[in-house]
């Protein structure tokens, strides 16, 4: 039994109602609810990303100041050192926010997933659920839900399309 399965008894289903029937049909509007989540994790980690590069300018500062014929200004060492910590920080502080709300994110995406897969399964005709084993069902939405949270973003560079984008088309 594979997802193109399912999408054959989607149609032996009864059709769903107008709202939902948009919403349930794309994966756009399967995330819709989840939209500010993901805008926090992308909004996050650039911050974070961008804060991770003072560290490396306060390395070419100092080498810039360490190296120069003039005098060494103390105070503007320490200055510089100090940016530099404060980037590095931030950066950890911002990036392991993102993963956090990343990792929330996926949690909740995936239940919701989970039972918008099971009110779907719930409009399938009895006697095409009768002529499946119940570990061939469940294995199917096990590894569709388990998509979910390979593709789910716990940073904008980890998401790919998920397996589950056929089924719900």
């Amino acid at each position: 039994m594979t997802t193109t399965d399912l999408a054959g008894a989607r149609e032996q289903s009864t059709p769903l109602s107008g709202a939902d029937s948009a919403a349930g049909r794309s994966v756009a509007g399967l995330l819709r609810p989840y939209l500010g989540s993901f805008a926090a994790v992308v909004i996050l980690q650039v911050i974070g990303a961008v804060a991770g590069l003072a560290p490396l300018l306060a390395v070419v500062e100092l080498g810039r100041t360490l190296l120069s014929p003039n005098p060494i200004d103390h105070g503007h060492v320490w200055i510089v050192v100090i940016a530099g910590a404060v980037g590095l920080f931030v950066r950890l502080l911002f990036t392991a926010g993102s993963s956090g709300v990343g990792h929330l994110l996926d949690g909740r995406v995936e239940l919701s997933f989970r039972r918008k897969l099971a009110a779907r399964l719930g409009r399938v005709p009895i006697g095409w659920l009768s002529g499946r084993r119940t570990g061939e069902l469940a294995k199917v939405v096990g590894e569709d839900v388990s998509a979910v949270h390979r593709s789910s973003p716990t940073s904008p560079a980890s998401s790919s399309p998920p397996s589950w984008c056929r089924w719900y088309r």
